[in-house]
């Protein structure tokens, strides 16, 4: 009907694509992504089945992640301004608390805690909106898929104590590593 709109795409690479267990945390992810609505947090919009494919149809943020901001601004030597780091980092905790308090259809707490939260999963738009991207690693109650033991999920220059320790988490590990950042 002549309507277009720019997307990201996330995609299963072919090999994990026919394997059950990488479906089952795709679609998890994707299921747990829709739960969360905020302004600060990419939204899902879809997920496309094809052709032994799997593809998660997500927001377009026309921007950078903080990540290249951070090497843009040592290389120009200009550094972040302190006003813009408080924005950065309020509008990540604001993302953050709505994954935290984000409820499953009966209005049952999911207690997601997003476990990878680090300069390569926060976007920064070039209209100034700061988005928290990637919650494919993060623990949540009634996810299918679960940790094992001895494996941990995330950055490890980012993670809490708690976190490299593999005791259980909560939202307090996710600020942590916003703390880090």
């Amino acid at each position: 009907a002549g309507f277009s709109r720019i997307v990201a795409l996330k995609r299963l690479h072919a090999q994990f694509a026919t394997d059950p267990t990488f479906v089952s945390m795709f679609t998890d992810e994707a299921r747990l992504c829709a739960r969360i609505r905020h302004p600060n947090v990419v939204p899902m919009l879809d997920v496309v089945a094809s052709d032994d494919e799997l593809f998660m149809v997500m927001e377009f943020v026309h921007g950078e992640t903080l990540s290249r901001l951070i090497v843009q601004s040592r290389q120009s030597g200009a550094g972040i301004s302190a006003p813009m780091a408080v924005a950065i980092l309020s509008g990540v905790l604001h993302g953050l608390h709505a994954a935290h308090e984000a409820t499953n259809e009966k209005g049952q707490p999911l207690d997601i805690v997003h476990r990878d939260v680090s300069p390569q999963n926060i976007l920064i738009s070039y209209d100034g909106d700061v988005k928290i991207i990637d919650f494919g690693v993060a623990k949540a109650t009634g996810r299918a898929g679960k940790t094992q033991a001895g494996i941990l999920k995330g950055k490890f220059g980012y993670m809490s104590p708690e976190q490299v320790r593999g005791l259980p988490l909560d939202r307090r590990s996710d600020v942590f590593a916003l703390g880090v950042v």
